[in-house]
């Protein structure tokens, strides 16, 4: 890119699209941290834990679904999203397990790294977005 270019502003239904993302992964960390203080039976329970457990498995071919419909820029751009937020979370994960494993700071759920990890993704992929525009 170009000094001289500006840079486009960011569109409000491109903004929305990421922001719906993050919120439905908010809505699923939350109802991971629920389930247990619920009060709901057993069975009720598990059915929750295998709805879950089918989101989460889901998501990988979902990606791949999106990935192959993008276009040459839209993969590039993921790409760069990807690896800047992997160097980030790696880094990040890292740092805590380290903490974690000399007592420094108590263990937290997993969910947490994962919504780290999908808004590092998210922002780094706003970032490559402006980046072509």
């Amino acid at each position: 890119m170009n000094d001289e270019t500006p840079i486009a502003p960011l569109q409000a239904t491109y903004l929305l699209k990421v922001l719906m993302g993050l919120l439905a992964v908010c809505l699923v960390i939350l109802a991971a941290i629920w389930l247990p203080l619920s009060g709901a039976s057993l069975v009720q329970q598990r059915w929750l834990v295998a709805a879950l457990a089918v989101l989460a498995l889901a998501l990988a071919p979902a990606v791949q679904w999106v990935y192959r419909r993008s276009d040459e820029l839209q993969r590039l751009q993921h790409q760069h999203a990807c690896v800047s937020s992997l160097a980030v979370a790696a880094s990040v994960s890292g740092l805590a397990g380290i903490l974690q494993a000399n007592q420094l700071i108590p263990l937290f759920n997993q969910f947490w790294t994962l919504g780290l990890l999908l808004a590092l993704w998210g922002v780094q992929l706003m970032r490559a977005d402006r980046r072509f525009k």
